[in-house]
């Protein structure tokens, strides 16, 4: 029997349908989210990749031992610049305090 017949095909009108397209309709939307974090993953995965490839080119140029060395140099070297600064320091207020006095006995 065929609709144009007169008769219509049986409409099925269940609540557990409703509920399982509800369900596939939030699924289908939880999915697109996981897949857009998967793309932002990979392209952060690619980002940092890239930044490691560049440090192991640099590293690779570069002993541990004379990192090392150089480091203990730097911090001798940043003590006596600090060493420096304190002298240079003391030496602007002493003359800061000279200049008061000359301008006080005018």
């Amino acid at each position: 029997m065929l609709e144009s017949e007169g008769h219509k095909p049986p409409v099925l009108d269940l609540p557990q349908f409703d509920a399982l397209e509800s369900a596939m309709a939030r699924a289908m939307r939880q999915l697109e989210v996981w897949r857009e974090r998967a793309n932002a993953s990979e392209i952060e995965r690619r980002r940092l990749e890239g930044i490691i490839r560049k440090m192991e080119t640099v590293s690779s140029n570069l002993d541990a031992t004379e990192l090392v060395a150089e480091l203990e140099g730097l911090r001798a070297e940043n003590e006596k610049l600090r060493k420096r600064l304190s002298e240079g320091r003391h030496q602007a207020e002493a003359l800061a305090r000279e200049v008061e006095f000359l301008e006080d006995t005018r």
